[in-house]
């Protein structure tokens, strides 16, 4: 029995650590999708104050009010350039490092007002996530909570697994991220480990 027991416990860990994988291989597929994209705005953007500059030269001096009309315009191309390129910024931390969101998520109508969700992505759109495991799993849509942006997700998110280890409601299987835990505490855990951090009490139910 022990025997059995122990099989099935190990298969239960190999199917989790694939379902892993595949979802950080479906996010790293995404990220590089979305930083190809950036790229591409960021090349129209380039030309587009080239353009601008080139028709700054060849305008006289006596063309002033074109000329402020393009400056102004070339100024306004750089900030959105400049936001493009803070968007690729991010992009390239979420694929080369630990950075990503931890969601705190919840399902009245599926599991009752004390089951929470507790999980990480590295997505740029955590709630693409979010709204991914409400079609694939439960018949209502998940409550956000909590989306916390962490240089060190993993860390974070360990740290919630680890104060509500007594609460956890699978523990055989450590990639079955749901814990039965008073929102009160849970609110009160979140504002301890990120001040920062965003906390939304309500429950839509929806």
């Amino acid at each position: 029995h022990e025997y059995h027991v122990k099989r099935e416990r190990a298969k239960e860990e190999q199917r989790a650590i694939r379902e892993q994988m595949r979802q950080e291989a479906e996010e790293r597929r995404a990220l590089e999708i979305q930083r190809k994209q950036v790229e591409n705005e960021e090349k129209k953007y380039h030309n587009e104050i080239g353009r601008l500059r080139e028709q700054m030269l060849a305008s006289s001096a006596e063309e002033s009010e074109t000329i402020n009309m393009l400056r102004n315009r070339i100024a306004e191309v750089e900030a959105l350039l400049a936001q493009v390129e803070e968007k690729k910024e991010e992009i390239i931390t979420l694929q080369n490092g630990k950075a990503g969101t931890v969601y705190i998520i919840s399902n009245l109508g599926s599991f009752g007002d004390k089951m929470f969700k507790i999980g990480m992505t590295r997505r740029l759109e955590p709630m693409d996530r979010v709204r991914e495991l409400g079609d694939a799993s439960v018949p209502f849509p998940f409550d956000v909570h909590s989306l916390v942006f962490s240089e060190d997700a993993v860390a974070l998110e360990y740290s919630l697994h680890k104060e509500l280890a007594q609460q956890r409601v699978n523990k055989i299987n450590m990639r079955k991220e749901y814990f039965n835990v008073d929102i009160d505490q849970l609110e009160e855990l979140v504002n301890r480990l990120d001040p920062s951090a965003p906390f939304e009490r309500t429950m839509l139910a929806e």
